[in-house]
C-alpha cells in the first residue's frame, strides 16, 4: 500500500492516477452544469399560467392545477444550482491539472487535500441535488392532472348568468365588474363566441332585470368591444355592443381560458432539466468513489512520510 516511491520514473502516484479520472468526470459535470443553466433560462423564459390570475377576477374558486406552472416557479432555484455547480467544478478541474504539474514533493500533501475537498463537496451537495430533482419530479406528476374544463365551462356560465348585472368594470367590488374586467384584459366576451344580438347574456340580470341590455341599448358589453380599455370603454361604437356586427368584438373567453391552463414550457425543456440533474448527481457518486478509492494511499503515505 505504500506509495512513497510512486513518483520515480515514470510510475504515476496513486493521486495522479485519479486525478487523471477525476479530470474527465469534471469536464462532463460542467457540461452538465452549463445544460441545467440553459434549459433553467428556457423555461423561466416560458409564460407563467394565468388560469387562476384570471378566475380570480369572476371569484371563481374553481382552481386547476397548471402544468409545468410550478417548475417555471423552480426554475431560479435550478439555475443557481447550475451556476454553483459550474463554478466549483470549473475550479477543482483547474486545480486538479495544475496539480498534475506540481513538483513530486508537493504532490501528496496537495493531492490529500485535493481528494479531501473532492469528497466532502460531493457528499454535501448529492443529496441536495437528488432532493432537488425529486421535487422536479413530484412536480411533473403534480400538474400532470387534467384540467376539467366541462366543469370548468359550466361555473363560467352559472356565474356569468347569475352576476352580470353591468358592463361597468369601475366598481370593485362586484363579480360584474370582474367580468368586465376579464374582457378587457384578456380580450375575450362572453363564455362562447358571440355569434349575434342572442348570445350569453341574454339570461344575465343586465339584460333581464336592470341594465344598458334590458333597456336595449346594448347587446353586448361595450367592454367586449374590440381595443377597448378601462378609459375608452365608454366610447365603444355602436356597432359592436348595439349591433353585434361581425369583426367589431372579441371571442368567446373559455377558449382563452383553456389556453391560460397552460405554462409555455415544452415537455422536452423539462426532461433536459431533471437529466441535467441526474448527470450531476451520478458523476459526483463517481467522485466519492474516486476519492474513497484513492485516498487510503495517500492518507498511510501521507503518515509514513511524517514518521
Amino acid at each position: 500500500m505504500n506509495g512513497s516511491n510512486s513518483d520515480d520514473g515514470n510510475v504515476k502516484s496513486p493521486g495522479e492516477r485519479g486525478a487523471y479520472v477525476l479530470l474527465p468526470i469534471k469536464g462532463v459535470l460542467m457540461v452538465a452544469a452549463i445544460a441545467l443553466i440553459s434549459s433553467s433560462i428556457d423555461i423561466s423564459m416560458g409564460n407563467p399560467c394565468e388560469l387562476k390570475e384570471a378566475l380570480d377576477l369572476i371569484s371563481l374558486n374553481y382552481a386547476p392545477f397548471c402544468k409545468y406552472n410550478s417548475i417555471i416557479e423552480e426554475s431560479d432555484t435550478v439555475f443557481d444550482w447550475g451556476v454553483a455547480a459550474f463554478c466549483c467544478h470549473s475550479i477543482l478541474f483547474l486545480v486538479i491539472l495544475s496539480a498534475c504539474m506540481w513538483p513530486s514533493e508537493n504532490k501528496k500533501i496537495g493531492f490529500l487535500i485535493i481528494y479531501i475537498v473532492v469528497f466532502v463537496f460531493a457528499v454535501i451537495f448529492i443529496p441536495l441535488i437528488f432532493i432537488q430533482n425529486n421535487n422536479i419530479n413530484d412536480t411533473k406528476k403534480i400538474t400532470a392532472h387534467r384540467v376539467d374544463y366541462r366543469r370548468l365551462k359550466l361555473e363560467m356560465l352559472h356565474s356569468l348568468d347569475k352576476h352580470f348585472k353591468s358592463d361597468d368594470p369601475k366598481n370593485d367590488k362586484t363579480i360584474s365588474s370582474g367580468w368586465n374586467k376579464l374582457f378587457i384584459q384578456y380580450k375575450c366576451c362572453a363564455v362562447h363566441d358571440v355569434n349575434g344580438t342572442t348570445n350569453d347574456f341574454d339570461t344575465t340580470p343586465w339584460c333581464t332585470t336592470s341594465g344598458t341590455c334590458q333597456a336595449t341599448a346594448s347587446q353586448i358589453p361595450k367592454t367586449c368591444c374590440k381595443d377597448v380599455t378601462l378609459t375608452n370603454y365608454t366610447s365603444a361604437p355602436p356597432a359592436c355592443h348595439a349591433s353585434v356586427n361581425p369583426g367589431t368584438y372579441n371571442s368567446g373567453c373559455f377558449e382563452l381560458v383553456k389556453l391560460l391552463g397552460v405554462a409555455n414550457v415544452e415537455t422536452c425543456q423539462v426532461f433536459m432539466l431533471s437529466f441535467s440533474l441526474s448527470i450531476l448527481a451520478i458523476l459526483q457518486i463517481l467522485d466519492v468513489v474516486v476519492a474513497i478509492v484513492v485516498l487510503p494511499f495517500l492518507i498511510y503515505d501521507f503518515i509514513i512520510n511524517r514518521k
